[in-house]
């Protein structure tokens, strides 16, 4: 059942229905479709987060996804609940639910081999109305994200997601690990969830 922000903020009283993107069919981009673990030195380490649900446009090839989840009004595949987990601490709780009401969005554009992918940033700026769809994006000479798949895999289960800020050259931010499958089993990189928090946080 929705949580009581749902409720409260987003005036939805039952249940609502996820559509998923289906990129688990898209053998390049199957790891990406399970639980995947953020491995590395960097703010966000050890955090979970999964593409399973989300907006993908076959022709384009781009997926969009409300990282904290958002207003319902604003996509059309459901995209309520967050897909994403931070550590459980004061700032995450009150930062998640802020990009939940700004529908904060990442859209991710993949190459036509699917080994690379450009990551944009949307969000609604008024906060104060939730209800408004995520439009207005981050301009990439300010900050930009990508990823690539590391050297020799092609099934979406590592990727190295490189930041840059002001212009500058994209870095190496961190890896990501595919630690469970889109079927619910054990991934390549299961171990690598012992990186994760003891505890995390959800948005619902």
């Amino acid at each position: 059942p929705p949580s009581l922000f749902r409720r409260l903020c987003f005036c939805q009283c039952s249940p609502q229905e996820r559509t998923e993107s289906h990129i688990d069919m898209i053998p390049q981009l199957k790891g990406l479709a399970g639980v995947t673990i953020q491995s590395g030195d960097h703010s966000t380490a050890g955090s979970l987060q999964t593409l399973r649900w989300g907006d993908y446009d076959e022709e384009t090839r781009s997926l969009q996804m409300k990282v904290f989840g958002g207003h319902s009004i604003c996509n059309s595949y459901g995209g309520a609940s967050g897909q994403w987990s931070e550590p459980v601490s004061g700032t995450w709780c009150f930062l998640m639910n802020l990009g939940r009401l700004g529908n904060y969005t990442y859209r991710f554009d993949f190459s036509e081999d699917f080994q690379q992918a450009d990551i944009a940033i949307t969000l609604n700026a008024l906060p104060c109305i939730p209800c408004l769809p995520a439009w207005c994006s981050l301009p990439s000479r300010c900050v930009k994200y990508d990823m690539v798949q590391t050297e020799g895999k092609k099934d979406g289960t590592a990727w190295e997601r490189r930041s840059s800020a002001c212009g500058g050259e994209l870095k190496p931010t961190y890896i990501l690990y595919t630690v469970v499958t889109a079927d619910g089993d054990e991934g390549p990189y299961y171990s690598k969830l012992a990186e994760a928090p003891a505890q995390v946080m959800m948005t619902k």
